[in-house]
């Protein structure tokens, strides 16, 4: 080979890895850029149909932040009912000063959450009070005359805190209506099932039940405060519930994803290095599908405040399909031949079925979720990155 086409193949060489590590900066600076900014979230609310009046949005709240999707039932069980209620007296005084939680309950006396919670200001709304009497001064005389006698009663430690806040016992009324005939059986203060082999306790999480992240964080902090009250080695926490199962269901797809990501990477480049016989394209064949990745989850961040962690499992399920773009390119290369000519080819076909696969996912943005919609402009975005880096950056790689 003469001198001149020596140094000119040196140069082309050179440009090619210049063009490569620009490529790979912008990626990190990219991906840097997306990881201080993207907010992952694990509300499944987003994957809901969005409310289109206040009771549908009232009812999407109650699902999300109501009392039934933050309840865990908490059952102890393995040692001896005396260390069963010890153990159970001691978590619910620890979860109790935890602010992860909202309420404890495990049978024992304590009408703080139902004197103090969050109804006492609805308390004459809700109870039959003013159906049966009017609030003027007789009625207030005789409430605060019997509250006189109640304080010079045996009960007296119990009725003292509440006379400020609710002079007239509505909420005490309410708790008693609300009682129901049927409870756990108690045993040494606390609720036991009636084989007496298992303590239960009712907790209540302070986060909404559809945020696997946080409930993951309170489900933690339980298990770290039952490590630290149990009386007994052999004593057993089990945990159910709503929030408990979105926790298991994510813990278990995340691993799922994980391994069978790692495997399908695995078998994809043993059948790049079987079909072309070259460890280079494997690499260059992964720049387009890693600028489809970032620029996608640039874009979410951009539009949406928050992305479901939902979005980005599927939305890199369906950018797989970018990896048969650079595939294309690398199959129609020949020897002797420009990989610029050989692109400029190609891409009739290969836009032809860019748009069209856009077109298919753009359809989520009328499904009126939330979700589906972050789902859309995730994959369109890669999509049309990813053939944008096909079609102009990755020939100046392969060169001629």
């Amino acid at each position: 080979m003469p001198a001149a086409e020596v140094g000119h193949s040196n140069v082309t060489r050179w440009r090619r890895v210049l063009i490569a590590l620009v490529w790979v900066m912008g990626l990190s600076g990219l991906g840097a850029w997306v990881a201080a900014r993207l907010d992952v979230s694990g509300d499944l609310r987003l994957f809901m149909p969005s409310p289109r009046n206040d009771d549908q949005r009232l009812l999407l709240d109650s699902l999300g932040d109501g009392a039934g999707a933050r309840v865990l039932l908490v059952a102890l069980s393995g040692a001896a009912p005396e260390r069963l209620a010890e153990t159970s007296a001691a978590l619910s005084d620890r979860l109790g000063k935890r602010a992860e939680f909202r309420h404890v309950v495990n049978g024992a006396s304590d009408l703080s959450a139902t004197v103090e919670g969050p109804l006492l200001p609805y308390r004459y709304l809700l109870s039959p009070t003013l159906d049966e009497h009017g609030i003027d001064a007789g009625f207030l005389r005789r409430q605060l005359t019997a509250r006189i006698k109640d304080l010079g009663s045996p009960a007296a430690a119990l009725i003292e805190p509440l006379v400020a806040r609710d002079p007239t016992l509505e909420m005490l009324r309410l708790a008693e209506r609300w009682q129901r005939e049927a409870s756990p059986d108690e045993l040494h203060g606390v609720w036991f099932t009636r084989d007496g082999d298992t303590a239960l306790m009712v907790v209540e999480t302070r986060d909404g039940g559809f945020d696997p992240t946080l409930q993951r964080l309170a489900i933690g902090a339980l298990r770290r405060a039952f490590a630290d009250a149990r009386t007994h080695p052999d004593i057993e926490l089990e945990i159910s519930g709503p929030a408990a199962f979105g926790v298991h269901i994510e813990e278990r797809t995340r691993s799922d994803a994980t391994r069978l990501g790692l495997l399908s990477s695995v078998l994809m480049l043993l059948l790049f290095g079987a079909a072309y016989r070259s460890w280079s394209l494997p690499l260059l064949g992964a720049l387009p599908l890693a600028s489809a990745a970032l620029a996608g989850l640039a874009a979410v961040s951009l539009l949406f405040p928050s992305v479901h962690g939902i979005t980005l499992a599927f939305g890199f399920t369906l950018l797989g399909v970018v990896q048969d773009y650079p595939v294309h390119l690398f199959s129609h290369h020949r020897a002797g031949s420009s990989a610029r000519t050989e692109v400029r080819a190609l891409w009739p076909t290969l836009a032809t079925g860019v748009v069209s696969t856009c077109l298919a996912y753009s359809s989520f943005f009328a499904a009126g979720v939330e979700g589906l919609r972050q789902l859309a402009v995730f994959t369109i975005t890669g999509l049309l990155v990813a053939a944008a880096c096909t079609r102009w950056l990755l020939p100046l790689l392969l060169g001629d």
